[in-house]
């Protein structure tokens, strides 16, 4: 680690790509909140961390650092080092643990929506707990995913274990079925193994040790198909992006290395099939055109765009890729009171880019961009594995 901070060369490349950096005069960028301030910490010596909480955690840093030095990471160290002094907030501990009142929202439905959508209520939570009383609020799913999928007939073919993730289990079940729908049309017989939330929101509000012991336990399930050589897919980029990169770098889980050679984004593995000849193409025409935003933990694990790839092979369609931007949201970053600004701020020029165009339907494929674009925008998101179940037929 040392030899990566030594490695900066302090370009400032980072900071003219940050995209909080341009939205607000709180937060002094990447530089100095990554390397500049690691110096400092492994000094034992006190940052000034308010301004440490306004990052977040987009990784474009990482990906625009022409010597490779790891700023999420260490921006990400400074502010664990501020939070050990510090107790966290009611709020941070909420979002932290938002897995846990996915499911308590999902057992209260449909109460539970109807609370959330009261406006007295928005109005506690913006005074009492600073969680924005704009902020979009998605509506949870009386039948989560993981119901659908075990009250229906076990699949035929090479088992394919699938991790799914707290929002499409429990807010979006439509983008989990969709993508066992598009993986049984290629011959797979999907596999649901135990799993818990990746951990991102924890590690994101300051709770290191719960984040770690969810992501053993992830690991421990998912290393069962790692050792039959069973590939892992995922839907949500986040939840990948967690499994992938942050169980090696930030939490340092025992076998995350060998579990993550088994770990692919669903259009990744697709792209791969169609490479080898092995894709099942029988679509039906779209007549459609659908603009495409990519995700910037997509654009972080370096995969390039698979979606965009494949959906271009659906007769008929065509995909637009929407300009490289952040949305802003970022999971609970653009929830809290003090970010909601900043968010959107941050999300203008995808925005601006959506309305341009007249952007009917967006495709993206983080949860959080798509309630930023509808939110802001008004376009209809989704997922892009739902167009290509559609065009499979489902």
């Amino acid at each position: 680690m040392k030899s990566s901070i030594d490695n900066c060369i302090k370009c400032s490349i980072c900071t003219a790509y940050c995209p909080v950096f341009k939205a607000t005069g709180l937060f002094p960028g990447p530089k100095l909140a990554g390397p500049d301030a690691e110096r400092f910490r492994r000094q034992k010596k006190i940052i000034p961390a308010e301004w440490l909480e306004y990052c977040d955690y987009c990784k474009i840093c990482e990906r625009v650092c022409p010597h490779n030095v790891p700023i999420p990471e260490l921006h990400l160290r400074s502010r664990l080092a501020w939070k050990a002094l510090h107790k966290p907030s009611l709020r941070n501990w909420l979002l932290g643990h938002s897995y846990f009142f996915e499911r308590l929202g999902n057992w209260a439905t449909p109460i539970s929506n109807w609370v959330l959508a009261w406006s007295f209520i928005r109005w506690l939570m913006d005074r009492g707990l600073k969680l924005d009383r704009r902020t979009f609020m998605p509506a949870f799913n009386r039948q989560t995913f993981s119901k659908w999928f075990h009250s229906r007939p076990a699949g035929q073919g090479t088992p394919l274990a699938y991790f799914h993730g707290c929002y499409t289990n429990y807010i979006d079940p439509e983008i989990g079925k969709a993508a066992v729908g598009v993986l049984e049309k290629n011959g797979f017989r999907v596999v649901l193994p135990p799993q818990e939330c990746c951990g991102l929101p924890l590690i994101a509000n300051g709770f290191m040790d719960l984040a770690s012991r969810l992501g053993e336990k992830n690991i421990n399930s998912l290393q069962k198909c790692a050792e039959k050589d069973m590939k892992i897919v995922f839907s949500s980029t986040s939840c990948g992006m967690t499994l992938v990169e942050e169980y090696q770098g930030i939490l340092n889980l025992p076998g995350s290395e060998r579990v993550a050679e088994h770990i692919f984004d669903i259009f990744q593995f697709l792209l791969h099939l169609h490479d080898q000849g092995k894709l099942n193409r029988d679509f039906m025409e779209i007549k459609e055109t659908y603009y495409y935003h990519a995700p910037c933990h997509l654009r972080a694990m370096g995969i390039g765009l698979p979606a965009i790839d494949l959906l271009g092979l659906i007769p008929g369609l065509k995909i637009l890729e929407l300009p490289e931007a952040c949305c802003g949201l970022a999971g609970t970053y653009g929830m809290k009171k003090e970010n909601f600004a900043i968010a959107e701020e941050v999300g203008q020029e995808l925005f601006r880019a959506v309305r341009q165009v007249n952007a009917q339907v967006v495709l993206s494929d983080c949860e959080a961009c798509r309630m930023q674009i509808t939110y802001h925008t008004g376009a209809k998101a989704l997922h892009p594995i739902q167009i290509l179940h559609k065009a499979y037929g489902g």
